[in-house]
């Protein structure tokens, strides 16, 4: 008996440390696997515990550098914790993401993404971004299917959109996230630029909802408003409404 017990803890001793060596690299399949293909992580380099990369889209057409480290004790607990660092002399990322189940926790989360990452995202055809980064933020955010706490926000600075060949300046682009029920709901507003915007967004876990609506200013440029009829019939006001509806399966 004495023996099996040494046995079985000199492999438990050995599994151990393998799996402080798993590489990095790991994380590449399975954040693949987790959105379908539509994100990787590139250029990695560490150990599943403590490594670096870049996050990126399937075609490479932006990236998003990230050193991250896991609390192996908190692994030990059922819980898995990320700290993000910046690399690279970046600001961001920083903070902790929380997994628990099928619960997510954010913590002092900031995390800077070029505006390009919407591209293939975008709720409207014959659109294209150009310019600007979203700063994605929250002090504290928790959420687990069916109910939460915690705001999360996004902010997109220096927005620029091709709308009909015409380029649109949409100044500062706010979106406020919060908890409500079994889904998430945010406002989508803006500061500056040539239009005011105006939406809101619905997630669950299975769908996105976005519906906003995009008015012309009295200042606006006669090619903008114009350039507006592109994205919906426009009502009296010249405003138009932007609906769309996604899958996040």
């Amino acid at each position: 008996m004495k023996l099996a017990a040494v046995l079985l803890f000199a492999f438990g001793c050995l599994i151990a440390a393998s799996a402080a060596f798993l590489p990095a690299t790991l994380v590449d399949r399975r954040l693949a696997a987790a959105s379908n293909g539509k994100l990787r992580l590139a250029d990695a380099s560490g150990t599943l515990w403590n490594g670096r990369g870049s996050i990126t889209d399937a075609g490479g057409t932006w990236r998003v550098p990230i050193g991250w480290s896991i609390s192996k004790r908190s692994v030990a607990r059922g819980i898995h914790e990320v700290n993000l660092r910046p690399i690279d002399g970046a600001p961001a990322p920083e903070g902790a993401v929380v997994v628990v189940g099928d619960g997510i926790a954010l913590r002092s989360v900031v995390l800077d993404v070029p505006a390009a990452a919407l591209q293939s995202a975008m709720p409207a055809k014959g659109l294209a971004v150009m310019g600007g980064t979203i700063t994605i933020s929250s002090p504290a955010f928790a959420w687990n299917g069916a109910g939460g706490s915690g705001t999360l926000g996004a902010r997109w600075r220096n927005a620029r959109l091709v709308v009909a060949d015409t380029l649109a300046d949409l100044g500062v682009i706010d979106l406020a996230v919060t908890p409500q029920g079994a889904g998430l709901n945010g406002r989508i507003t803006n500061t500056g630029g040539d239009v005011r915007i105006d939406g809101t967004l619905i997630l669950s876990s299975a769908t996105i909802n976005v519906d906003a609506t995009v008015t012309p200013l009295p200042a606006t440029p006669p090619s903008i408003a114009r350039a507006l009829s592109a994205l919906g019939t426009p009502d009296a006001t010249g405003s138009v409404r932007i609906a769309w509806r996604g899958s996040l399966r």
